[in-house]
């Protein structure tokens, strides 16, 4: 892909992730005040964040983007996805780089779910209310990814905020996100470039 398709690219992301951001219900501001301040669940067991939130260069990997709006956490595929806090299903989508994901209304913040495998059957066929620490998916590898992980976001008032804090998750360190002489891969073929 050459500079300018690179740009378009990265152009036509930001707007599918404001669009996103758009059609999401906005948070009241005394929820601001309060999201979640004690640390939530974090939403996949033995978690640590390989990509933490905010600006990013990955070298010969411009569809990854250079703002990350959340934190990946690294798990095998089909390992379980917990809700961090009760809340209410906006809803389940194929978006994009994040793929099959679920955004959950908890109190005071919006959780973003993505690269989901599975969506839990009672999801599936229609049910709203989820309780803290329940089953909502699988970890699989739909949207763009360079491993099995879990892409975790949090929206507060309509702007992605640092999950970190909340989740209480320490950065992996290297050797437990790839180990060396491992070739990461797309979940999908990325297009040939052209020279």
């Amino acid at each position: 892909m050459d500079r300018r398709g690179n740009l378009l690219f990265q152009k036509s992301l930001r707007a599918a992730l404001a669009c996103t951001i758009a059609l999401v219900p906005p948070v009241s501001h005394a929820a601001i005040n309060q999201p979640a301040q004690a640390v939530i669940l974090p939403p996949v067991t033995s978690a640590c964040v390989s990509s933490p939130f905010g600006p990013r260069i990955l070298p010969n990997r411009p569809l990854a983007g250079t703002f990350h709006n959340g934190v990946d956490i690294p798990t095998p595929v089909g390992a379980a996805v917990t809700a961090v806090a009760p809340g209410s299903v906006i809803r389940v989508q194929r978006h994009g780089v994040g793929g099959l994901e679920i955004l959950i209304q908890h109190d005071g913040f919006i959780g973003v779910y993505s690269h989901l495998g599975l969506v839990s059957p009672l999801i599936a066929e229609g049910r709203k209310a989820i309780y803290r620490g329940e089953r909502i998916a699988t970890i699989g590898r739909s949207g763009l990814t360079y491993g099995s992980h879990l892409y975790f976001g949090m929206i507060v008032d309509g702007h992605a905020i640092d999950p970190s804090p909340y989740l209480g998750i320490a950065p992996c360190e290297m050797h437990e996100v790839a180990k060396p002489g491992t070739r990461l891969r797309p979940a999908r073929p990325l297009p040939e470039q052209q020279p």
